[in-house]
């Protein structure tokens, strides 16, 4: 069944839009120079850490968390389980591991392979649920600039 109806073609052509520019070939430029970006705050994050400024560290290290490193997000899940620089949580723990862990950060699987004797069944699929959650929120603000935007369109 096809919706030929206009605004069916136009989320259409927004859709067709995304894949052209996902697709092109990778220019090098503004990626790459997002990507040091990342790597100078989770570095700014290590230096607080091994400088045991722990609320340093952690402010620096959500902030390369919430850019998409997986390794930021793995010790923000040590983080909040240790209550280092954060409030200590296991459920948080728990979020920002899976988070790491789903694209195969193997550190954050085997720690959340740990973790599970502390944590319940249910909680560790809240968090699962909760970690899916963050997972789109951080590509929704990492590729927003992705989606053409219509201002005409309601």
């Amino acid at each position: 069944m096809s919706d030929k109806s206009p605004v069916g073609l136009d989320l259409e052509q927004q859709l067709d839009n995304v894949l052209a520019f996902i697709t092109q070939p990778d220019t090098g430029g503004e990626p790459q120079k997002s990507t040091q970006s990342v790597e100078k705050t989770l570095n700014k994050a290590l230096y607080y850490l091994k400088n045991e400024q722990a609320p340093l560290a952690a402010k620096w290290m959500r902030l390369a968390a919430m850019a998409g490193n997986h390794r930021a997000q793995f010790y923000m899940g040590l983080f909040f389980i240790k209550g280092q620089g954060v409030p200590h949580s296991v459920f948080h723990g728990s979020v920002w591991l899976s988070l790491a862990s789903s694209q195969g950060y193997e550190p954050a699987t085997a720690a959340l392979n740990d973790l599970r004797k502390h944590i319940s069944t249910r909680r560790l699929q809240d968090a699962q649920s909760y970690a899916a959650t963050l997972y789109e929120q951080i590509h929704q603000q990492q590729f927003s600039h992705l989606i053409p935007h219509n201002p005409d369109a309601n």
